[in-house]
């Protein structure tokens, strides 16, 4: 009798394992999802926060380096991107499992009979709505972005042509004023390496260049031919000598008239600087 009775009951204890299987792989398979799911967010969450630094450096220089005004939507795009940032890896996990677990059932019966879950990882629709919204947030900031790249592209053409042309004269003049040749080259150097540099402070490229334009502010009248001009009561003329000097490094006495001699002569910066050739 006791053996007619260890047979269901070894059925029952069979049964019970293979449930317990099945349930440890079901239990296996919602592991997956969420960490797909939340690796996914994750990756979409860390590409708009480093958008929306580079959205605050960018705006941060053109405010307050260059004082130009940022874009109207570039606060709205400020704040969807915040609020998107701000998710926590609690409420991830609170809308992966809301989704999944509601499914535990379908997903137990799809264990294959070799126990293996034949189910594919997928995005639950919470998490697909969750990034949706985070993807058109990166795409706000994005537009925003390339609009201010755009402006401080056209402030750092401006103040290249600016330094250019003072260099040109410091050129002509043999770099007497070493305190002015030492600032533009500090200029140059911030417009062409450190303005579009992400890496760096904003505040401190704020700062190193307010001290330049401070500097560059102290030698106005080397700042262009026409300020040097205006400074000297120089004629035209005697300043496209000036000019013809700065590209062929000599004048002879044919070149020039004797009313730019005189003029010459009595500007310190230019009786040093041009060589005449009898």
């Amino acid at each position: 009798m006791s053996e007619s009775k260890s047979l269901p009951t070894a059925v029952d204890a069979l049964e019970d394992k293979a449930r317990e299987h099945k349930q440890a792989q079901n239990t296996q398979y919602h592991v997956s999802v969420a960490r797909h799911n939340i690796s996914e967010v994750n990756d979409e969450l860390d590409e708009l926060a480093e958008r929306l630094r580079d959205l605050k450096y960018y705006k941060t220089v053109l405010e307050e380096a260059f004082d130009g005004s940022a874009p109207s939507m570039t606060s709205s795009a400020v704040q969807v991107a915040e609020k998107g940032v701000e998710v926590t890896q609690e409420d991830l996990l609170e809308n992966v499992q809301s989704d999944d677990m509601g499914e535990g059932n379908a997903e137990l019966d799809d264990l294959g009979a070799d126990g293996q879950n034949d189910l594919e990882v997928q995005l639950t629709p919470d998490v697909e709505t969750q990034i949706k919204q985070i993807r058109s947030a990166k795409k706000q900031v994005k537009n925003v972005t390339e609009t201010i790249e755009g402006q401080l592209d056209s402030k750092r053409d401006e103040w290249s042509t600016k330094v250019a042309a003072a260099e040109e004269l410091q050129k002509i003049l043999g770099g007497q004023d070493s305190d002015f040749a030492r600032t533009l080259n500090h200029m140059h150097t911030l417009l062409t390496r450190e303005l579009m540099d992400l890496s760096g402070s904003a505040t401190s490229f704020v700062s190193k260049w307010d001290n330049a334009t401070s500097d560059w502010e102290k030698h106005q009248s080397l700042q262009s031919f026409d300020d040097f001009q205006e400074k000297h009561d120089l004629s035209d003329s005697t300043i496209e000598d000036v000019k013809t000097l700065s590209k062929s490094q000599q004048l002879t006495l044919a070149d020039v008239s004797l009313d730019s001699l005189e003029e010459m002569k009595r500007v310190d910066e230019l009786e040093s600087a041009v060589e005449l050739n009898l």
